[in-house]
């Protein structure tokens, strides 16, 4: 892929960056795999020492490559694969594969339901449900965006603080709420401008949209979730 160099286009450092990060979510350099040398680089895509090495770094710093000694440049990156067996949190469900997760943005605040949101938690439309909305990153990369509909009779606080780390750890830790069943509704969609803007990504990307609606062990309803993951970053598998 050539470097665009007209007027007004972005920095070589940032397109060269890219393009390796692409071919990184694509599997072109999978991970264990030693990339091209700088000067490999500079000749491939005729651009300075200066540019490689800061593309280089940005990736390092976000979590895609490392320079080990004696080595080279070796891809660290690859994407999450999740199995579906049974109802757990997103942060447990990233523990699992050894990473720790950072809530980004956080929001809790009372909002009126849409129609969709009302039928999913079987409301009436036009009232009132707590919504948290949250962005979770892994290595400073958002992983996931989601919004959380809580309905009123659960009577959670609108403290973003409760909700920085697990929703479920709290649930079951500070409120006695126990989260035993739930029903997932996996689907690939395109990025809009406001997922593509939480998630970092460019609009109309491709993105995994999971939506959950999860109950307590008398069968009441306790959330409705939607939630959305860069293609890039996350695969879902289902053992049947």
């Amino acid at each position: 892929m050539d470097l665009v160099r007209t007027k007004g286009s972005e920095p070589l450092y940032y397109q060269l960056e890219c393009v390796l990060k692409t071919k990184i979510q694509n599997g072109d350099y999978s991970k264990g795999d030693i990339i091209p040398s700088e000067k490999e680089l500079m000749e491939i895509y005729g651009v300075s020492r200066i540019t490689v090495r800061q593309a280089l770094s940005n990736l390092a710093v976000n979590g895609y490559i490392e320079g080990r000694p004696g080595i080279g440049t070796v891809v660290i990156f690859e994407k999450i694969n999740e199995t579906l067996k049974q109802v757990i949190s997103f942060s447990e469900e990233m523990a699992q594969h050894g990473i720790t997760m950072s809530t980004v943005f956080c929001r809790a605040e009372q909002k009126v339901v849409t129609k969709e949101i009302a039928a999913e938690l079987e409301m009436d439309e036009g009232a009132s449900a707590l919504c948290i909305t949250r962005v979770r990153a892994a290595k400073n990369i958002p992983i996931v965006y989601s919004m959380t509909w809580i309905p009123p009779e659960w009577n959670l606080p609108e403290d973003t603080s409760c909700y920085m780390d697990s929703l479920y750890a709290y649930l079951k830790e500070k409120c006695g709420i126990i989260v035993s069943r739930a029903i997932d509704t996996l689907e690939a969609v395109l990025a809009d401008k406001l997922v593509a803007e939480f998630l970092c990504i460019a609009e109309n990307s491709a993105v995994f949209k999971r939506s959950r609606k999860s109950f307590d062990p008398d069968g009441r309803i306790l959330e409705f979730s939607i939630c959305y993951y860069p293609g890039n970053s996350y695969k879902y598998s289902v053992e049947l």
